[in-house]
């Protein structure tokens, strides 16, 4: 599980392939955009998806025009030639552990229309900003998600073989939209080294999620726990691989039980946020959902 240096193993012609093939897997076409009618479209999908108060928006299409015209990255999913989901990226840089600067692609919002779920499509636009990103010499692609979402961390962490690499309470601050209003935007921050032969692997589906039986076995330790009765304890740990519950379905629990939804962002924040800020990085998810956190040595 450790997280080793990044070694480039995938060319950029490779990676635009792996696009192609993803989307094909998902029945859909994934193309740059660079009209202003095209990102009117494309913001129309993130406001479909993240509806905000009447007269609000996401992200305007003057911003994604100086964001594109300044090297940044939007692309479209279509399916019968009409848009179903997008994504917007921009230049950004961000220090690594010895304290030097490295210009990265940070990948800001990818979002699908609903009822085009479940069938591969923010897979296959991750691997076409991928293809992209390569093609224009950058080998690292950075974004934000929320801790709490556990099937954005499978994908995030285990099928494209990113690294949570820090975690942000409130990143965003106070957000207005229909999933996140009323909730604390904590966010972590994922790092994609998308040349790397960890992401390879990944993409080629040759990492499993371990069983939580078996590292604890190995000496991993529970960190947050989930009683039977559904109690949060988060609890000491001297391990340098640590178990963090994840809900299986924080979107439910926020619309069934708001209190419980806000238990978990303050458990699981204090069980991960100390860690990482120390160097610690989340490598994994196990089968039955935790997070695996390693410590920095």
């Amino acid at each position: 599980m450790s997280v080793v240096a990044v070694d480039r193993v995938v060319s950029a012609a490779q990676a635009v392939l792996d696009g192609e093939h993803a989307a094909r897997r998902s029945g859909v076409v994934v193309r740059s955009l660079d009209t202003q009618e095209e990102f009117d479209q494309a913001r129309s999908v993130w406001d479909t998806v993240w509806p905000l108060p009447p007269g609000g928006t996401e992200i305007t299409a003057h911003l994604m025009r100086a964001l594109h015209h300044a090297g940044g990255y939007v692309s479209g999913a279509y399916v019968d030639g009409a848009m179903i989901a997008s994504c917007l990226g921009f230049v950004g840089r961000s220090q690594d552990a010895d304290g030097t600067w490295h210009t990265h692609l940070h990948s800001h919002v990818a979002g699908a229309l609903p009822g085009y779920g479940d069938r591969g499509i923010g897979t296959a636009l991750k691997l076409h900003q991928r293809g992209w990103a390569l093609e224009r010499d950058f080998d690292r692609i950075e974004w934000t998600f929320d801790p709490l979402v556990r099937r954005n961390a499978r994908l995030n962490l285990m099928k494209l073989g990113g690294v949570a690499v820090d975690y942000v309470a409130d990143f965003y601050g106070d957000m207005t939209d229909g999933l996140n209003v009323g909730d604390p935007s904590d966010r972590f921050i994922l790092r994609w080294d998308i040349a790397s032969q960890r992401v390879a692997d990944a993409l080629s589906g040759a990492v499993t999620a371990p069983a939580r039986e078996e590292l604890v076995a190995l000496g991993a330790e529970e960190t947050l726990h989930v009683n039977p009765d559904g109690e949060l304890i988060v609890l000491p740990a001297t391990s340098p691989v640590r178990l963090v519950a994840v809900p299986e379905d924080i979107i439910a629990i926020r619309k069934a039980d708001p209190g419980l939804a806000s238990r978990w962002r303050l458990a699981l924040r204090e069980a991960v946020e100390p860690v990482v800020g120390k160097g610690g990085r989340v490598v994994a998810q196990t089968v039955e959902g935790d997070y695996v956190m390693e410590v920095s040595s």
